[in-house]
């Protein structure tokens, strides 16, 4: 079996799998894929033209997978042990519930509302458009941690006493928006900060998240004023 996951080391939904795959103990190779450049090819297997994209030998030369939630729970059914996912009917709904959040409503958020208005400039060797990045900060990311941060409660992870698809899911979001430089305040969300601390003690979180953070270390973060405690 040769699994190769392919995207950027950019994308939360590229290291959502990456994490699952390290969490698991399952070998992996990777496969730089940006789906800005990608051919007519990509878009025949993918018309989505988003990564993640997953390729498993044990499917023939020609087999692909799209989509990061199709790729967790293909994995999840191929390699079942050790589970990413929750056990009891109520844990598992929650899980996939939490999983749909990040996926949509974080991704959105975070992703275009601040990670790509402060990165994809500077990429493109243009300044960041910081000031309406700052402006999601203010207007909408308060809501989303107010949620999460009752969510969690005082658990230590998300779906149940196990950790699962929904903290991996969760957390690679938040990861984005720290490289873009927001982190949420520690005073008033600590259940969340304590969350991404707890996660971010996991080799199978953090090897990637590492690799990340390096890949965007030189670019200019936000600059968010500690007195507004966001």
């Amino acid at each position: 079996m040769t699994i190769t996951v392919c995207g950027l080391i950019g994308s939360p939904f590229y290291r959502k799998i990456l994490t699952q795959l390290s969490e698991k103990n399952i070998g992996f190779e990777t496969e730089m894929l940006n789906p800005f450049k990608a051919g007519d090819e990509f878009t025949a297997v993918n018309p989505a033209r988003r990564i993640p994209l997953l390729k498993d030998s044990d499917n023939g030369d020609d087999w692909v997978l799209p989509d990061s939630s199709a790729i967790f729970h293909y994995i999840e059914r191929k390699t079942p042990e050790p589970s990413l996912l929750p056990a009891s009917p109520a844990d598992y709904g929650r899980a996939l519930w939490l999983e749909e959040y990040a996926d949509s409503v974080l991704a959105s958020t975070f992703g275009l509302g601040v990670f790509r208005r402060v990165v994809f400039p500077q990429m493109q060797g243009k300044a960041p458009e910081t000031d309406a990045a700052l402006d999601v900060v203010r207007s909408k990311l308060p809501e989303i941690n107010d949620y999460v941060e009752a969510t969690i409660g005082d658990n230590d992870w998300f779906a149940g006493p196990d950790f699962s698809v929904a903290d991996i899911s969760i957390a690679v979001q938040y990861a984005n928006l720290s490289f873009a430089g927001y982190v949420p305040s520690a005073s008033r969300w600590p259940r969340l900060i304590a969350f991404m601390r707890r996660i971010g003690s996991r080799d199978s979180f953090a090897g990637s998240h590492m690799k990340a953070a390096a890949a965007f270390a030189n670019m200019e973060k936000l600059a968010v004023d500690p007195g507004e405690n966001l």
